[in-house]
């Protein structure tokens, strides 16, 4: 059997922290579900997150001189990876800057990967949490990483669209073989009953693990793009003026200024996502690392993804497997009793999904002064209004122009669990731009008509769909002027 690496997420590495530490009980579990004499080698990856100065790029080249220098047999033999939370980062931006096609990761196995970020970078980043860092824990807050963590960072953004082009995708082109699996529960004990008290929504929230949200792990991501229509780029100052006014006045703007493309991840293969009962990010209880009591359930599901070969057939069927592992896992959940007095266990299983908006200029600079509006066009009384469905919404402290919208949108009722977007009602979104500097440029405003069916294409409970948004910026025509002499 090829060699394994574990990778660790952000801040594993405290001061005086031990790799034994970091990985707890991983390792040698590991060893004994394998069979001694099977696993060929075990390492334990250190790498810095908590020095302000380091950023994932340097994490990234680091691991890869690493490689080079004291383990090339790992890039002659392959390799498989186990990563936890931001590790997903460190190793897939190895595998975009550095490795070759086909990759030597054969199966890269993401415990709580921090793929599309977690609402806590952005809390981590406040000077009263930095504060708090050096004092108890003698480190930095690792802002860099924690700026590429954050919902919506530009370049974390980059990173994963980087594998939906033609020629790098991950399974066909690299030849790696992804797996993805999450809890959906907070803390348990009195530590649970501690956060409750805590004001900040993102070690609580439901369809998540207290730290990274089910949607923001898996990498069934759907991939949207919304772009000006030749039409649109021969406006004059005075019909986009029109067009801004009527925009102003909540009246028809029109179409035919923008179309809609869409990447589906339907259509590219999925990655296997498994949804943990009983799962946190961490914790020496219910941890997705280390937990002692779901290492039973936990441990048996890598092994399966570890072993299994470069098959189509048999990554195929890994999907199903961990659908499966889902199904149960949601099955466990409603037989679970409700807690009046406490937190409602079903509604931490309720379905969750994110759905970022990038909107940048025609010159992919992004756009800061936005708007986005949801309207949803109901016809009967059944269906359900997208806008009422969301939860959150963040607007990248670096590209404010890029805001992340979190959605509930499966319901735990009458002893069943209740898709939302089955009977989504048809959405309008307009988006608008205005540029506070300048009375020479405006922003063609943007609608879109979505149908039931097209929401329900883009749309999934458990998955994120980024949206990049190319709105036009316009000069008036005194910009530039050319005369005859």
């Amino acid at each position: 059997m090829l060699p394994i690496l574990l990778i660790h997420g952000y801040s594993s590495d405290g001061k005086n922290k031990s790799t034994q530490k970091i990985y707890g009980q991983l390792p040698k579990l590991l060893k004994k579900e394998f069979g001694n004499g099977v696993i060929e080698e075990l390492d334990l990856s250190r790498w810095v997150s908590l020095s302000d100065g380091v950023s994932l790029d340097d994490v990234s080249f680091a691991m890869d001189r690493a490689l080079k220098s004291d383990y090339t047999h790992l890039l002659e033999s392959g390799f498989h990876i186990i990563i936890h939370s931001t590790g997903a980062l460190v190793a897939r931006n190895w595998i975009k800057k550095y490795s070759p096609k086909p990759s030597p990761v054969y199966n890269l196995l993401h415990l709580a990967g921090a793929n599309f970020g977690s609402g806590l970078a952005h809390i981590g980043k406040g000077q009263l949490a930095r504060w708090g860092r050096f004092i108890f824990l003698g480190t930095d807050a690792g802002i860099r990483v924690l700026k590429e963590l954050e919902f919506g960072n530009s370049k974390t953004l980059d990173l994963h669209c980087h594998f939906l082009k033609n020629g790098n995708d991950m399974y066909l082109d690299y030849k790696v073989q992804e797996f993805c699996l999450n809890g959906s529960q907070t803390f348990s004990g009195i530590l649970k009953n501690v956060i409750k008290l805590i004001p900040i929504r993102y070690v609580k929230e439901d369809s998540s693990d207290n730290t990274v949200r089910t949607s923001a792990c898996n990498l069934n991501v759907n991939y949207i793009t919304i772009t000006p229509t030749n039409k649109a780029k021969k406006l004059s100052s005075a019909s986009l003026q029109r067009l801004i006014n009527r925009r102003e006045e909540n009246t028809i703007i029109g179409d035919g200024y923008y179309k809609l493309d869409l990447n589906l991840a339907s259509n590219r293969g999925l990655v296997p996502f498994g949804l943990l009962y009983e799962t946190a990010h961490f914790g020496e209880d219910i941890g997705i690392v280390d937990g002692k009591k779901n290492r039973r359930h936990i441990i048996p599901v890598i092994k399966q993804a570890i072993q299994t070969p470069y098959k189509l057939k048999a990554y195929e069927k890994m999907v199903t497997r961990f659908d499966k592992l889902s199904q149960k896992t949601l099955e466990r959940a409603a037989r679970l009793k409700k807690n009046f007095l406490g937190w409602d266990k079903h509604a931490q299983y309720e379905a969750h999904m994110q759905v970022i908006f990038r909107i940048r200029d025609q010159f992919g600079v992004s756009v800061e002064h936005t708007d986005i509006t949801f309207q949803s066009t109901q016809q009967s009384s059944e269906q359900n209004r997208l806008e009422t469905m969301i939860e959150d919404k963040h607007r990248n402290s670096d590209y404010s122009g890029t805001l992340t919208f979190y959605f509930r949108v499966t319901q735990y009722k009458n002893k069943k669990w209740h898709n939302l977007l089955v009977n989504v009602a048809p959405l309008q979104i307009e988006i608008t731009a205005y540029e506070p500097d300048s009375e020479l440029i405006a922003y063609a405003p943007i609608k879109i008509d979505l149908s039931s069916e097209q929401l329900q294409d883009i749309l999934q409970p458990f998955c994120t769909t980024i949206i990049d948004v190319n709105i036009l910026r316009l000069p008036k025509e005194e910009v530039f002027v050319i005369k005859q002499s």
